[in-house]
């Protein structure tokens, strides 16, 4: 947590530097991601130092800039001992971040949804040449996952269950999105997921899908972001500028008109090359929503069947306790709807 810590304040000392505000105590934000462009902060943070026209409240009533983790539940105790502002939280992570931890906790914005039809859906990968062919056969094996109870995670165990493995039948082994390939292409692992930035792999014949989120939760929010209620209390004007200037990058990196440059940012960001990365933020990718707002009931029913197939033990009844939708819901108006 101190490493997390130290990143973050070098990043907002970059981007009190960066900015030409008069405002002399802006809201600093901390928002955490996992993995991008899926988590759009990092390309946006980006794109910020690329067209600040578009982020007409950056500097003045707020800073902000992404902090790395690995998984979703890892951002629980970083949320929890005001480490991070706003946590990326799998529907898992929300349900633990208020069982568990007792954290007072409110859905505030979409960050990406899965299973949305026309969309792509978070992909579970073998080699192409695996002798497994089908969930069954994953009986006895090895799996790579990023962090227990993150979205990909749960995802993972959902889908199993559906064929009655349980937990014990596999042999989990966390590992960060990028290295994955390689623990399957030197067989450490038998299956990995594999993340939309490195889907090319299976146009080039080097892997094979073996399922997909979506045949296990349907539609679901698979990652939102949220907020402890008393910070956004604190600081909800300038909770609702920042969700402006968000929207509004959300919307010009989606938009087909700058997917070329979108493209360009995230080779940036990811150093991955562009011609692996023209899916983003197309119907071959995840989807994000325009107007910023999560998917409430999407996140129930991810939680519903987590519950029924014993990935978490506490049921939790989201809204209307564990939602705020008042700022994005704000920052959309000001942008014309959506």
């Amino acid at each position: 947590m101190r490493i997390v810590a130290s990143t973050a304040i070098a990043a907002f000392a970059l981007a009190f530097a960066a900015s030409h505000a008069a405002s002399a105590d802006p809201w600093k934000i901390r928002v955490g991601w996992v993995t991008t462009p899926g988590h759009m902060q990092p390309v946006i943070d980006e794109l910020q130092k690329r067209h600040p026209e578009l982020f007409h409240h950056f500097g003045q009533s707020y800073v902000a800039a992404g902090v790395h983790f690995q998984g979703t539940t890892p951002q629980i105790q970083a949320l929890a001992i005001n480490e991070l502002e706003i946590a990326s939280f799998g529907p898992e992570a929300l349900a633990l971040a208020v069982d568990n931890a007792h954290l007072d906790v409110r859905m505030i914005a979409d960050v990406f949804q899965d299973g949305v039809p026309g969309y792509s859906s978070i992909t579970f990968a073998v080699k192409a040449d695996s002798p497994i062919k089908t969930i069954d056969d994953l009986k006895g094996k090895r799996v790579a996952t990023n962090a227990i109870g993150s979205f990909g995670d749960s995802a993972m165990r959902v889908n199993l269950r559906l064929h009655g493995i349980s937990d014990r039948d596999i042999t989990s082994v966390e590992a960060p999105f990028p290295t994955m390939p390689a623990m399957l292409d030197d067989g450490k692992v038998d299956m990995i997921i594999l993340v939309p930035q490195y889907e090319y792999m299976v146009k080039e014949g080097k892997y094979r899908v073996l399922f997909r989120a979506v045949q296990g939760y349907g539609r679901i929010q698979a990652v939102l972001w949220a907020m402890r209620a008393d910070q956004i209390a604190a600081h909800r004007a300038a909770l609702v500028d920042f969700l402006e200037d968000h929207i509004r990058a959300v919307q010009w990196l989606t938009s087909a008109a700058h997917h070329k440059e979108a493209v360009d940012l995230i080779s940036e960001v990811t150093k991955l090359k562009p011609e692996t990365l023209d899916f983003a933020y197309t119907k071959d990718d995840s989807y994000h929503a325009p107007d910023g707002k999560p998917d409430v009931a999407g996140t129930q029913h991810a939680l519903d069947v987590e519950m029924k197939y014993g990935l978490i033990h506490d049921t939790l009844t989201v809204a209307p306790k564990y939602v705020d939708l008042g700022p994005v819901e704000d920052a959309a108006k000001r942008l014309g709807g959506s």
